[in-house]
């Protein structure tokens, strides 16, 4: 078992907001798998759509679209047209996804540890190892990014001030790059291992 009995280095306690879901989900990341054709469906049809009426676009664009750049105009006009709506939907999908977000009936309260920290919310608790965690902070919050499961956001209001958050930011990114103490065969001690 680690040292969970002493005392936290930080202990935080603080209530999740809805704009707190939406810093997570807006931040960039790349889309993953089935993800991509939230992007390629919109501009695929929109070329599709574009071929097909190539004889109707005739009557509507300032350019001849059976000459070789009037085809590649069309192609460039298709991608571009194809590109908005994807972002549309794709932006449409992430408020969906921060309006049907459960927000904790409890304040979120978190226990830092060097190896480990704790998050209790709404009766639930659960752990989670500084080596296998990813940070990504920002000017109001700082996320924990565990793999799959739900990312642990911690907002500005958690801290005393920015540069308490800035120091939990840099403390916690150094623990995630910190060896495994646990995983380490010759760091071994009998508390670690039970």
């Amino acid at each position: 078992m680690n040292d969970t009995n002493d005392k936290p280095i930080f202990q935080l306690c603080y209530t999740l907001a809805r704009e707190d879901i939406a810093a997570y989900e807006f931040l960039p990341h790349e889309l993953q798998g089935a993800q991509k054709l939230w992007l390629w469906l919109p501009i695929l049809a929109c070329g599709a759509i574009a071929g097909f009426f190539e004889d109707r676009l005739r009557l509507i664009l300032p350019w001849d679209p059976t000459t070789r750049w009037g085809q590649l105009g069309i192609v460039v006009l298709a991608i571009i047209a194809g590109y908005g709506l994807a972002v549309i939907l794709l932006t449409a999908r992430t408020r969906r996804r921060i309006a049907k977000s459960p927000l904790p009936s409890t304040p979120t309260r978190i226990d830092v540890y060097p190896q480990l920290f704790f998050v209790r919310e709404d009766g639930d608790e659960r752990s989670y190892l500084w080596s296998e965690a990813v940070i990504v902070d920002t000017p109001q919050h700082v996320f924990i990014i565990h793999g799959s499961r739900k990312p642990v956001i911690v907002p500005l209001r958690a801290f005393k001030s920015l540069e308490d958050m800035q120091d939990f930011a840099g403390m916690a990114r150094a623990w995630c790059n910190a060896p495994d103490i646990a995983n380490d065969g010759a760091g071994e001690s009998e508390e670690v291992k039970s």
